[in-house]
């Protein structure tokens, strides 16, 4: 039999959601516009667990926001809760926050933590909520397509809020767990969360940002030594948003380059990926510098703009395969391998990018002759001298573990890298004929089509791009590097 305080804690979790929204129709009719009321449910509402937690010891909590999930659909369609709804929006936002609150709430009774449930709830309704809110007031880094709405100051507020709202959270409700680990797990979440915010269309957010949260935090409780895995993925994560912000690199690139970061560092530990951090910073940098200057040159590449998933995958995938190879071997040349697959991609990416700011018009690596700047198979002496200095850069990671000799066998692979990547480029990769009635008459080109129109095949083989070619010369002397040592 029910207690009074049990009965008046359950009528408190049945009044508190009708409250909230009485509430924000009150501000919305005293001038607030229709954002600030659905925020202001947004933020409160999630709340509602923190108050189930008290009252609750089974799964009956579920039984509220099951029956939101029926008003709220209702709602969506009839409008009757007019201070949570947009009009002209065909989104489910709503209805994917109550089944959010539902399926947290089963799933945590069930499995004895339903605290968890607070975790995803909060940072979902605080982090979500008061970035959006923050976004639309002070937000002027806004990115681009499809996200455009989305900003980056929104989304940091996302991610601080999101972090601490977990980390208070587990700090109240998670006395077991040690500080440090508390944080390692408020800071796994705050990440992951603004990101699956940034990129969750169409007000599923409510339902993508909680989950996840909640299941991280799921995991890193039962499995505790899973916190490295995902402090490097919160690395990533956070590099390459940024990076995506600045458009140096597509959603799809950015995709494999999490999948590729997350895989370094399992198979070939943090040397391996943070050498990869170094080279994707180091790569994007360089590529900036005198990017008017090289605009004539870039022009006639194939590869222009953001990175793609095929460029992603030609720099990394080698130091991958040896990343796999030194894991089942525990062979350190493939390790050593590894670092030599990046400084190799290092020094071609500053010999190209570094290459074209020379006053001196480059040279055929066969013949010897001028070639137009910016074509493949060209080299000048400040294009070698970049490829010393990015292999230089990335040789220092391997001097604690391989010393002097480990570090001099980095440098000599990334100038040999550099060198027959030259070599190939001027063979094989596919080279086509610009059309005559344009500015760049009787040059060749990388790229297969011009404007729209495609182009003659006059030199190399059609399936040889620079993706193939980086990827090739740089798996050669990486394995030449692991047969040396």
């Amino acid at each position: 039999m029910l207690d009074f305080n049990s009965v008046l804690g359950i009528a408190l979790t049945i009044i508190l959601p009708f409250g909230v929204i009485g509430f924000a129709s009150v501000v919305r009719k005293l001038g607030a516009s229709v954002e600030i009321s659905r925020k202001l449910v947004h933020i409160l509402l999630s709340n509602w667990i923190l108050l189930a937690l008290e009252v609750y010891n089974t799964a009956w909590a579920c039984v509220v926001p099951a029956c939101f999930v029926i008003l709220n659909y209702l709602s969506f369609h009839n409008k009757f809760f007019s201070a949570i709804e947009r009009d002209n929006d065909n989104s489910l936002g709503t209805v994917w926050y109550a089944l959010s609150l539902f399926l947290l709430c089963l799933v945590g009774y069930f499995l004895n933590v339903p605290w968890i449930a607070a975790c995803g709830m909060l940072a979902m309704g605080y982090g979500d909520g008061i970035g959006a809110l923050i976004g639309k007031r002070w937000g002027k880094l806004h990115f681009t397509g499809i996200y455009s709405k989305k900003s980056l100051e929104g989304t940091f507020a996302v991610m601080l809020f999101s972090g601490l709202s977990v980390w208070f959270v587990c700090t109240t409700y998670a006395n077991h767990l040690s500080p440090r680990f508390t944080l390692i797990i408020a800071i796994s979440c705050a990440i992951s969360a603004a990101v699956i915010e940034l990129f969750s269309p169409l007000g599923i957010d409510n339902l993508t940002l909680p989950l996840s949260v909640s299941f991280i935090v799921f995991l890193l409780i039962q499995y505790p030594l899973l916190w490295q895995i995902f402090i490097c993925l919160d690395i990533t994560l956070f590099i390459l948003v940024i990076a995506y912000y600045l458009q140096a690199i597509s959603f799809s690139g950015l995709q494999a380059a999490t999948l590729l970061g997350v895989s370094l560092f399992i198979f070939g530990g943090w040397i391996s990926f943070y050498t990869l951090i170094l080279f994707f910073i180091l790569g994007s940098l360089v590529s900036h510098i005198g990017k008017a200057k090289k605009s004539s040159a870039t022009i006639l590449h194939e590869r222009r703009g953001a990175r793609s998933i095929a460029q992603v995958l030609a720099n990394g995938l080698p130091a991958l395969i040896f990343a796999i190879l030194y894991y089942f071997t525990d062979t350190d040349a493939c390790l050593l391998a590894v670092l030599a697959c990046f400084a190799s991609t290092t020094a071609d990416t500053f010999s190209s990018e570094i290459g074209m700011l020379s006053d001196k018009d480059p040279i055929s690596i066969l013949t010897l002759k001028p070639i137009q700047r910016g074509m493949s198979g060209g080299v000048t002496l400040l294009g070698f001298l970049g490829a010393i200095l990015g292999a230089c850069i990335i040789s220092f990671i391997a001097l604690p573990k391989f010393g002097i000799l480990g570090m001099l066998a980095i440098i000599l692979t990334g100038l040999a890298n550099s060198l027959l990547d030259s070599i190939l480029g001027a063979t094989f990769q596919a080279k086509y004929q610009i059309p005559t009635n344009n500015n760049f008459a009787k040059q060749l080109t990388e790229r297969r089509d011009y404007d729209g129109t495609p182009l003659k095949l006059v030199k190399g083989l059609k399936w040889v791009n620079n993706d193939v070619v980086n990827f090739i010369s740089v798996l050669i002397c990486g394995l030449f590097l692991i047969l040396l040592y």
